[in-house]
């Protein structure tokens, strides 16, 4: 079974890359570690390979080739043994009884400014409204 497979992968023709950039590579990745600049890349790819391309095109073909690759699966990534309070467990209080929690409900419903006299709210009659020309209009 084995070699039936392995005739079949032999017989299938190369995918073409996604990229019309992708057999300049390394030159091009060359370029970059050396320092030059996109735009002079893009110009040189034109003058010496006829490769006509944006800038943003190579850009993100730079930055897709050059990025750190994500860990493989297979290798298990053992926790970090952290010293900071926010790892230590949290120890939980007691539910409230019942007692406690009608005397909590009690408190919410006292002033908490108490006032030895009750003194009704004093609302304040508006007064002459002025305008711009300090001309009085309304009630006095």
């Amino acid at each position: 079974m084995k070699e039936e497979l392995q005739q079949i992968y032999d017989s299938t023709p190369e995918d073409q890359p996604l990229s019309r950039l992708e057999p300049y590579r390394e030159l091009i990745l060359r370029w970059r570690r050396q320092g030059r600049t996109y735009r002079k890349i893009k110009a040189l790819l034109a003058a010496e390979l006829s490769v006509n391309v944006s800038t943003t095109r190579l850009f993100y073909f730079v930055r897709s080739r050059t990025r750190p690759r994500k860990p493989k699966r297979d290798v298990e990534i053992e926790p970090l043994e952290s010293t900071c309070a926010a790892a230590a467990p949290v120890e939980r209080k007691p539910a409230m009884t019942p007692e406690e929690r009608a005397a909590l409900r009690a408190s919410y419903d006292q002033p908490l400014f108490p006032t030895e006299e009750k003194k009704p709210l004093f609302v304040r009659r508006p007064g002459p409204i002025r305008n711009l020309n300090n001309e009085t209009k309304g009630d006095k």
